[in-house]
């Protein structure tokens, strides 16, 4: 995105542009695709936000979860793909198994 903004400059001045997926992913969406991409069938439960807080013993993990949920909003890609024929090159899905695959590999996951 950045390089097609600087070589259609005429097109993007003044304008906004997110550099975000074509499409989003819910948590629950995020977590099945967790399940799928190990090869096991989902096994997912829904808890209310004060249920869920009694599983999670670090006060700081609640707070980044609260606001990660709290903040996530959706962004568009329109405006670029129609002034700069943006298209991203990964799917939301690509780049969550490419990235969690780099984990395995680097030993940050174990499995």
């Amino acid at each position: 995105m950045f390089y097609l903004s600087i070589v259609n400059r005429n097109q993007c001045l003044g304008g906004i542009f997110h550099a975000v997926a074509e499409e989003s992913l819910t948590l629950y969406g995020y977590a099945k695709f967790m399940y799928e991409l190990f090869n096991h069938e989902p096994n997912i439960g829904f808890l209310q936000w004060e249920e869920w807080k009694k599983y999670i013993d670090n006060d700081e993990e609640v707070s980044h979860t609260y606001y990660h949920i709290a903040r996530s909003g959706h962004y568009s890609i329109e405006n670029a793909k129609k002034l700069i024929n943006y298209k991203p090159k990964h799917t939301t899905k690509e780049t969550i198994e490419e990235s969690v695959k780099a984990y395995i590999r680097n030993g940050i996951i174990n499995i």
